[in-house]
């Protein structure tokens, strides 16, 4: 009966001949390089213009074929085995031609690390071709999660500016408003104002059309509405910061929806806007009956 440990069966024949092609592809890759390394010499020496019929006639070589070759020499020449069998980096020296060509797509500061991490030296063909498709779309999402993360952090610092400068307007407004002089609101005042506008006595005639407000009476009225008025705006741009807020967060979740959003804010702000500029409205003139 045969030795169970020298056992020639199909499993054992296929490693064995995987592992041949593995070293052959190596064997490859070195002959390559030194086929680049070559390659670079003899193009130094070639005339000018001379060196697509130099390849064709002297190698068989295509321009194309030798460009690769020249590539892996540059790109894996110093890390491979010297004339003293040593290399620079076991982990280079250990890849097959194939191997060699996928990854001249990554930076050579990128290169070693990938292959160490990934085990590339025991990687089919389609394992690697995948495991670079997995490192772009990766480095693809990294890179838009940072220009979001900037985009995002810029966007703040502009909103964050915001309550700033209306909190300004406002402290300017307040100082405005304490310098100018009171009006004057004394019941005699009252009266003849009323009297010279032709103003009924029944309150509900004279009320304005949005707002039905009493005639203040108190000498220091002005002082409560100016208060009043003070807190409305610190509401108002209190409001305003978690609205942007709000918009610039909804920008990065559903840029529709936030443009649906943005209208109607503005469409409420540019009717504030209108409404204030001509506050209060007139008072409507008395109905005559004829």
């Amino acid at each position: 009966m045969d030795n169970p440990a020298t056992e020639r069966t199909p499993l054992v024949i296929a490693a064995e001949i995987n592992m041949i092609t593995c070293q052959t592809k190596k064997i490859l890759l070195t002959s390559a390089i030194e086929i680049g390394r070559r390659l670079q010499e003899a193009k130094a020496l070639v005339k000018h213009g001379e060196w697509g019929k130099w390849l064709e006639e002297s190698v068989s070589y295509s321009q194309k074929t030798a460009e690769r070759l020249v590539k892996l020499y540059e790109e894996y020449g110093p890390n491979f085995p010297d004339g003293s069998g040593r290399s620079k980096s076991t982990l280079v020296s250990n890849l097959t031609y194939t191997q060699a060509l996928l990854l001249l797509g990554l930076p050579e500061e990128e290169r070693e690390e990938f292959i160490a991490q990934n085990d590339v030296g025991s990687m089919t063909k389609q394992e690697l071709q995948q495991a670079l498709k997995d490192r772009d779309q990766g480095n693809q999402v990294k890179d838009q999660a940072l220009q979001e993360k900037e985009q995002a952090f810029q966007e703040n610092q502009v909103v964050k500016k915001g309550p700033e400068t209306i909190d300004s307007t406002i402290s300017q407004l307040k100082k405005e408003q304490v310098k100018a002089p009171s009006r004057p609101t004394n019941p005699e005042n009252i009266k003849a104002e009323a009297s010279s506008v032709g103003i009924a006595s029944s309150a509900a005639q004279t009320a304005l059309p949005t707002h039905n407000l009493k005639t203040e009476r108190d000498p220091g009225a002005h002082i409560k509405h100016v208060e009043q008025c003070d807190a409305c705006c610190k509401t108002i741009a209190d409001t305003f910061f978690n609205l942007t807020t709000a918009l610039t967060n909804l920008a990065h979740i559903d840029p529709e929806l936030k443009e649906e959003k943005r209208k109607e804010a503005n469409r409420l702000i540019e009717y504030m806007t209108e409404t204030i500029k001509a506050w209060p409205p007139p008072r409507k003139p008395l109905r005559v009956n004829s």
